[in-house]
């Protein structure tokens, strides 16, 4: 019973914070985002969702291959309204690059004019995802939500564990497909990355070992 209430404890006090911490992270960015659209976007953020759902498509080409994951858009809107530097991080391709610069094309017009330059730079995550997959939607805007092509399309568990299962193997080439896929999901996930720096670096000692043994030789 000790044990158990100790472990309670533990979770409270260490893992809890954590958790709380990466979630406000996310709700700080969020609301920032939302402040920005609400006094530059006419209509503010309630319009300019609208608008994208009824631009934006899921293409067929993206749904078919199971293709998910958060695209940051970054651009700039002078004071006076002009539109400018639209740029696509962490691109997802087949197609959805194409629908979300196309609706962002649309854009020119609709801002509202401003004083301080602090509220010309704009870095909007969105999250393409399809039903029934499990997927962290935290740290996305706007979330497009799409039916399943009919078949299962796999979550970041299952990219996670087969991930972790080849970094503990030491097979980094094999890990970091994986990972790859888990930052497509999750672009702020700053363990991805950790991930992808082990898994690289255990490619540059498979590769200075074969080194070692040429000059042998």
């Amino acid at each position: 019973m000790r044990k158990f209430i100790s472990l309670i404890l533990f979770v409270l006090t260490v893992v809890q914070p954590v958790f709380t911490q990466t979630q406000s992270a996310a709700e700080s960015r969020k609301k920032l985002l939302k402040m920005q659209l609400d006094y530059r976007f006419k209509g503010g953020l309630y319009t300019f969702e609208n608008l994208f759902y009824k631009t934006v498509k899921y293409p067929e080409i993206a749904t078919d291959n199971c293709i998910q994951g958060i695209i940051i858009v970054s651009f700039k809107v002078t004071c006076d309204g002009k539109m400018s530097m639209i740029t696509i991080k962490n691109p997802l391709h087949y197609g959805i690059d194409e629908e979300v610069k196309k609706f962002f094309g649309t854009l020119e017009g609709k801002w509202n004019t401003c004083k301080d330059p602090k509220y010309t730079h704009f870095e909007i995550p969105i999250q393409f995802k399809l039903e029934g997959t499990q997927m962290n939607a935290d740290d996305a805007l706007i979330v497009f939500e799409s039916k399943n092509p009919g078949y299962i399309c796999h979550g970041d568990d299952y990219y996670l564990e087969r991930a972790k299962k080849y970094l503990d193997k030491g097979k980094g080439r094999a890990a970091i497909e994986y990972i790859n896929t888990l930052i497509k999901h999750d672009p702020y996930n700053m363990e991805y990355y950790e991930m992808k720096k082990k898994a690289i670096g255990m490619l540059d000692k498979k590769s200075k070992k074969k080194k070692k043994k040429k000059k042998k030789k």
